[in-house]
């Protein structure tokens, strides 16, 4: 889908509930999704399947390479925690 064919889907305004979208990368940023129109925007699963690949390149480049260095961290977690 395009952002054109967001545009489309999203002329349904009409409706008189909030327009939820399920974004996708195709669909470039909340910003553009919000300025066609929608309400509201989900993410679905895909934050978990983004961290699951993380956990994949790290893990392949652990286990070709032998490089530790992928298991440091830089996660504000008091930011995250508070």
């Amino acid at each position: 889908m395009t952002r054109q064919d967001l545009s489309r889907v999203l002329a349904v305004n009409a409706v008189t509930k909030p327009v939820n979208v399920l974004a996708v990368p195709m669909l470039g940023t909340v910003s553009a999704i919000v300025e066609a129109g929608a309400q509201r925007v989900s993410v679905g699963g895909q934050l978990a399947w983004t961290a699951v690949q993380g956990f994949v390149d790290a893990a392949t480049k652990l286990c070709d390479d032998g490089d530790l260095s992928v298991l440091a961290t830089d996660v504000p977690l008091e930011r995250w925690l508070a």
